[in-house]
């Protein structure tokens, strides 16, 4: 999709962060951005400041979540907005912890919204894109669904689960025209993993260099990106082996099984 001038692009958990920057790159490339979060007072702050910009921003306040309501805001924005080009499945929350302490409502929430809120989504948006045979689909998945990481286990089960999920959805509709990126950022600087430690082979992300990748992942028709790229590919070659003993060799010598030990909860989400 090499022109996004007057596209309809809808980014779920755009409030903060990357989705924030999202809908504003996109804004920037002429697209028309429907913004979704849980945050109302978040959202509308986020789409004040990009239409004072001179953007055009639709905010809906959002739980991607809830199944039904996500087939009901496809359904609004196609009637209110316009047709859906491109869908860029963004929302997340994770809690890092050992596996064994982590309630079940921290565990059920971040399958929620992490996995299902993308599947929801996604038959929501998709039968119309297939009709149209146009569209674009962007799931925020992770270097964490790569490789398992110590105190992150249900959030890289989520981003395990993305990563398959989308990887067999995309040949089902090869034929209908819609595209698929997988976007596996490493440890970005948001605030959402606040006091991890950065492994040894990496460092922090800025999230505008992710996000700028975003973007234009969309307009090559990229089916997936790393970012960072040496250090994803890594994880993901280590654990392409099969062996298990050398990935967890790998967590020790490049201390990522250390990394979330220090890691604190941002209590300002409202999730």
């Amino acid at each position: 999709m090499r022109d996004l001038e007057g596209k309809v692009v809808l980014i779920t958990g755009a409030a903060r962060g990357m989705g924030r920057l999202h809908a504003i790159n996109f804004a920037r490339e002429g697209s028309r951005v429907v913004i979704t979060d849980v945050d109302e007072s978040e959202l509308e702050k986020t789409a004040g400041e990009m239409r004072l910009a001179g953007f055009e921003a639709y905010p809906y306040v959002h739980d991607v979540s809830d199944r039904a309501a996500c087939f009901d805001l496809v359904a609004r924005v196609e009637s209110e907005v316009g047709p859906v080009d491109v869908l860029v499945n963004n929302a997340g929350v994770v809690e890092c912890g050992d596996f064994l302490d982590l309630s079940e409502r921290s565990i059920r929430r971040m399958m929620d919204v992490n996995y299902f809120g993308q599947a929801w989504m996604m038959q929501a948006a998709l039968p119309r894109m297939a009709a149209r045979r146009s569209g674009h689909v962007v799931n925020i998945c992770s270097s964490a669904g790569k490789l398992g990481v110590a105190r992150l286990g249900p959030y890289c089960a989520t981003k395990f689960a993305s990563i398959g999920l989308t990887d067999s959805v995309r040949p089902e509709l090869r034929r209908r025209k819609v595209r698929f990126t997988i976007v596996n950022p490493g440890y970005v600087n948001t605030g959402m993993f606040e006091g991890a430690k950065m492994v040894l082979i990496s460092r922090w992300q800025d999230p505008q260099k992710v996000s700028d990748a975003v973007v234009l992942a969309v307009k090559k028709n990229r089916r997936e990106i790393c970012v960072p790229r040496f250090a994803v590919h890594l994880a993901a070659f280590v654990r392409g082996f099969c062996i298990p003993w050398l990935s967890d060799l790998a967590g020790i010598v490049f201390r990522a099984d250390s990394s979330f030990k220090t890691w604190r909860k941002d209590h300002a989400r409202p999730f």
